[in-house]
């Protein structure tokens, strides 16, 4: 039994020593991310996309039958932006203001710093000059702290009898980690799908690249997980030519 499970492991090591090493390439990005939320916080907070920078360094191994293995090192921004919805109030003290406030708008805005490790099946078509493919593999990721920020709007009567209303903002840094006191895990293991358009040139290509990056870890007891979409453009050189 240990035989046939290590078998397939056997023929893909001898295929991958086999294949051809293709070419290197480098692509930089905007990335676009978003927590899914848990059904608690879904019922307070919208979530919005929140971008941020995204650069990856990659080499591309021919598989044959226009298969490509693509692995990658990476730089990812993820985060989110949270708002309160527009019926959800909270009484001044549950924020600590006085008993008189009321707290009728939070925002968060957060920013996790990521290096991702993903290995990426790419499938190309096309002929020519121009070609397109999609890709699907798994990715691993590494967060090295963060930084987020907190917008609280508040509503408190005036001494005349009026109502005024008042926006306060706090930063604050995000610890990731294994530690008791992390704010976040700092690791988080992940599905990614892409696809793109190739345009390709005498010694090299050119892409336009669009990638999901789907997280299947929990960032943290509330059960967070992270959503990413990125859009990069790529160069490619070939080696040997």
């Amino acid at each position: 039994m240990k035989n046939l499970i290590l078998l397939p492991v056997f023929i893909l090591s001898a295929h991958l020593l086999s294949a051809q090493l293709s070419g290197f390439g480098i692509r930089p990005g905007v990335s676009l991310s978003t927590y899914k939320l848990n059904k608690e916080y879904n019922d307070i907070y919208n979530a919005a996309l929140r971008p941020g920078l995204s650069a990856s360094a990659f080499a591309e191994i021919n598989l044959g039958n226009r298969f490509t293995l693509q692995p990658e090192v990476a730089f990812t921004q993820r985060g989110v932006n949270l708002r309160s919805k527009s019926t959800i109030f909270w009484e001044g003290p549950d924020f600590g203001y006085p008993a008189d406030y009321s707290v009728v708008d939070y925002r968060q805005k957060e920013t996790l710093n990521y290096l991702d490790i993903p290995v990426m099946v790419e499938k190309n078509f096309g002929g020519g000059n121009i070609g397109a493919y999609v890709a699907l593999g798994p990715g691993l990721s590494f967060g090295f702290k963060g930084k987020g920020r907190e917008e609280i709007t508040v509503e408190f009567p005036t001494g005349d009898g009026a109502v005024d209303s008042n926006t306060d903002r706090y930063e604050y840094g995000i610890e990731m980690g294994s530690g008791r006191y992390d704010t976040y895990k700092g690791f988080d293991f992940n599905l990614n799908a892409g696809a793109g358009l190739l345009f390709l040139l005498e010694s090299g290509e050119i892409g336009l690249d669009f990638r999901y990056t789907h997280g299947l870890r929990n960032l943290n007891v509330d059960g967070l997980k992270n959503r990413n979409f990125t859009i990069g453009v790529s160069y490619m050189h070939y080696i040997g030519q």
